[in-house]
């Protein structure tokens, strides 16, 4: 083989190794370029929070006058949220005047919607009267003992403290300096009742005010 010959063989193949490395490269860039649009293909996926489906339920609540609202938000929820919704939660009770009756609204937001409940404000419950009527009793005391002012002394029923808070004792037109008989009042049950009260300078004695009839003569 000639000189000539020789050189032309030897650069022929170093051509050859200069394009397979050019196609390896070309190969390896455009597999990278092929990965690195899969990973950008995840990363722009929008994930879907579950608390943004969420709807609430309120409930509508009835209180008595001047009782103080609750400043805790699931007293006021008809459905249990989780704790990341409750945190998000804002109530809003400025318009609820719980010193006077009346129905009002409140709101709770969230999520950019607001959700709206009652709160009935009611006067407070009287204690019922368990007796329709009362019997007072006539009282015979000593002359300057000072009068009582439990209602049980006065009552021929038993009574309850709640019964006698519901009672006005009025004894300002006896007195117990003076021998003689004097009347007082109790008020209950939208009635006025009257009692007598015996002064005397003797030995005092209690009777259920059931005056005994006089023998008659002909």
């Amino acid at each position: 083989m000639t000189k000539n010959i020789r050189i032309i063989v030897v650069v022929s193949f170093a051509l050859l190794g200069i394009l397979c490395i050019a196609s390896g490269i070309m190969y390896s860039s455009l597999e990278s370029n092929s990965i690195e649009e899969k990973i950008l293909v995840v990363v722009e996926q929008k994930q879907v929070s579950a608390i943004d489906d969420v709807e609430l339920k309120l409930k509508n609540l009835t209180i008595e006058i001047n009782t103080p609202l609750s400043v805790k938000i699931v007293d006021y929820l008809d459905i249990a949220v989780s704790n990341e919704v409750l945190a998000n939660l804002k109530l809003d009770t400025s318009s609820v005047n719980v010193t006077e009756v009346g129905t009002y609204t409140y709101t709770i937001s969230y999520n950019e919607k607001t959700y709206q409940g009652l709160i009935i404000v009611k006067a407070k419950e009287e204690p019922v009267n368990t007796m329709p009527t009362i019997t007072l009793k006539t009282l015979n005391i000593k002359l300057g003992t000072a009068l009582t002012t439990d209602l049980a002394n006065y009552v021929v029923e038993p009574l309850t403290d709640e019964i006698k808070a519901t009672m006005t004792l009025d004894l300002s037109n006896v007195n117990v300096n003076l021998p003689g008989t004097y009347q007082y009042t109790i008020n209950y049950n939208n009635s006025i009742y009257t009692g007598n009260v015996i002064i005397t300078e003797d030995q005092p004695t209690l009777s259920t005010g059931t005056k005994e009839e006089e023998p008659t003569t002909n």
